[in-house]
């Protein structure tokens, strides 16, 4: 099953936003990485870029909030192996809508493509 990422500059939505989402959907893998490693706000490169390699193997979509969170996943992605970045979604669609949304469906026969075309959906698309 495809697995989630949430990354924000706030540890507190991230954490939030997680829990939610595990609430309504207990056998979804979905973590976060939010805020700096001395619990600032802010973005954590190294922990981005470990968790994408961990958790990319079964598919992976990722959400994030903005700016250096942004600039932090797909800088990670960019030094990931092809084998991997084939297996990722980086979501520019609205953070909490859309990961909310999109986790709730996910189940063992989503496919990235469908993934893909939720997220085209939006009519926002930071990464536009």
């Amino acid at each position: 099953m495809i697995n989630v990422l949430i990354t924000s500059h706030s540890k507190d939505l991230a954490k939030g936003l997680t829990d939610i989402i595990k609430q309504m959907r207990s056998d979804i893998c979905i973590e976060y990485s939010a805020g700096t490693e001395d619990g600032e706000l802010g973005s954590n490169f190294e922990e981005i870029f470990e968790k994408m390699n961990r958790l990319a193997k079964d598919g992976l979509v990722i959400f994030f909030d903005m700016g250096s969170s942004m600039m932090n996943v797909e800088t990670a992605y960019s030094m990931l192996d092809e084998d991997l970045q084939k297996n990722i979604i980086i979501a520019g669609s609205p953070l909490v809508e859309s990961s909310l949304e999109i986790s709730i469906a996910i189940d063992e026969n989503t496919s990235l493509k469908d993934i893909e075309d939720m997220i085209s959906s939006y009519k926002f698309n930071k990464l536009d």
